[in-house]
């Protein structure tokens, strides 16, 4: 028996296929082969392939925003999740419903969980306990200098530590400017995944269970504004053309003092031959005060992916590869894709001293996980709700439209489209 898996580029596409695969046809004789699809051509080449019938893959790559378009191929895996006695409890409770649950097939699980992700922040751990630094921050704000644990704080650290060449930071002369925060700011989908952090950790939610925006609110003008104001007074030019992951290597190299970390860049941020190696301090994104959902830290968008088992006669075989991928080798799992999310991942004493910086990161994480923003699983929500944040942020950020202008825009856009979909009168 061969079991075919259409994989997303990274890290745990390439421990499928040179790892888990060999591994697992060694132990039952199933041979499971991985096809890495660019990303750009994955929902489109499954939808194809699921739409036709064809049968080419028994597991496909699940993104939740995805789903509407695969609803009709997949298995419910509720019947093998209990015979064969997979932990869902391992996971948080957001990711699943995020990653294994959706209002397209309610009250069935439909995919597991392979790579949620979600950013938290990063900062110099040695700039932050220099005492000539805490020395000048006191002097200058009124307060001990230490990580951010809110968005207002974290405007005057990045405003503190932002300094031209010449100036000193922790005791030395800089040989080139030095930022007080960055992420990557780059048109469409760098800065929409950047503000929308910010965006959900107010409160918003974009509608309510009425399909009511709440766009409008005054809140949204007021976090549009702070961050235009923390993008570009604060981070570099350069971040205005950075996409994913791009960047890092300015904190890598020493040149930023805070950023906006998912977890794929824990590596480039922690290169033993950059200057911020063992100096990194790691912690779950600093609230928004007064957010209307009453959240103790930030909310970030909950991204990555999972997998999901196509309507296939070698659909129970699949699932029991991923079985004993996920949850009889979870802990090697963790280890060959360096993707975290279950329990047993982060209560790994093996995990936490693969790396040494493991130790602070994976409770960080952990704790990051706890608080996600899951995205709501309508058919519209592309539209609607990425693209209008890409659109509000990008006219805002150039200064082409007020806030209030945009927001209107957003709103009129969301009504046709809930309008049209039947969901208002």
């Amino acid at each position: 028996m061969t079991i075919r898996w259409a994989l997303h580029p990274g890290e745990e596409a390439d421990a499928v296929i040179n790892y888990f695969a060999p591994k697992y046809e060694e132990l039952t004789g199933v041979r499971v082969e991985g096809e890495i699809l660019p990303p750009d051509q994955l929902r489109d080449r499954m939808s194809i392939e699921a739409i036709g019938g064809t049968g080419r893959w028994d597991l496909g790559y699940h993104s939740p925003g995805w789903f509407g378009s695969f609803a009709d191929h997949v298995i419910d895996l509720t019947p093998l999740i209990e015979e064969y006695g997979f932990d869902v409890s391992a996971y948080p409770d957001l990711v699943v419903e995020s990653h294994m649950r959706s209002s397209a097939r309610p009250g069935e699980y439909i995919a597991l969980p392979t790579t949620p992700a979600a950013p938290m922040l990063i900062g110099r751990q040695d700039f932050f306990e220099h005492p000539d630094e805490q020395a000048a921050f006191e002097a200058q704000y009124g307060r001990p200098l230490a990580m951010p644990q809110t968005f207002a704080e974290l405007r005057e650290v990045a405003e503190f530590f932002t300094r031209d060449a010449g100036d000193t930071v922790a005791g030395e002369t800089l040989d080139r400017p030095l930022y007080g925060w960055a992420d990557a700011l780059g048109s469409g989908s760098g800065i929409t995944r950047s503000f929308i952090v910010m965006l959900y950790s107010t409160g918003i939610q974009g509608w309510d269970e009425n399909f009511e925006p709440d766009i409008t609110h005054p809140i949204v003008a007021e976090v549009a504004e702070y961050f235009v104001d923390l993008a570009q007074n604060t981070a570099p030019r350069e971040a205005q053309n950075w996409d994913f992951l791009e960047g890092l290597d300015y904190f890598r190299d020493g040149r930023l003092a805070m950023a906006t970390l998912w977890p794929q860049g824990v590596g480039t941020v922690e290169d033993p031959s950059g200057r911020a190696a063992g100096n990194v301090a790691y912690q779950p994104l600093p609230k928004w005060e007064d957010n209307l959902a009453g959240f103790e830290q930030g909310v970030p968008f909950l991204g990555g992916g999972g997998v999901f088992v196509f309507d296939t006669p070698n659909a129970e075989e699949a699932f029991k590869f991923l079985h004993w991928m996920l949850q009889e080798q979870e802990v090697e799992w963790g280890r060959q894709s360096q993707q975290f999310s279950r329990e047993g991942h982060f209560a790994s004493d093996e995990l936490r001293n693969m790396e040494p910086y493991y130790a602070d990161f994976l409770p960080a994480y952990e704790q990051t996980l706890e608080q996600v923003f899951v995205r709501q699983g309508i058919p519209e929500y592309g539209t609607v709700m990425w693209q209008g944040t890409v659109d509000f942020i990008t006219d805002v950020f150039s200064g082409d439209l007020t806030p209030e202008q945009a927001q209107h825009r957003w709103e009129t856009l969301m009504l046709a489209n809930f309008r049209r979909a039947g969901y208002l009168d």
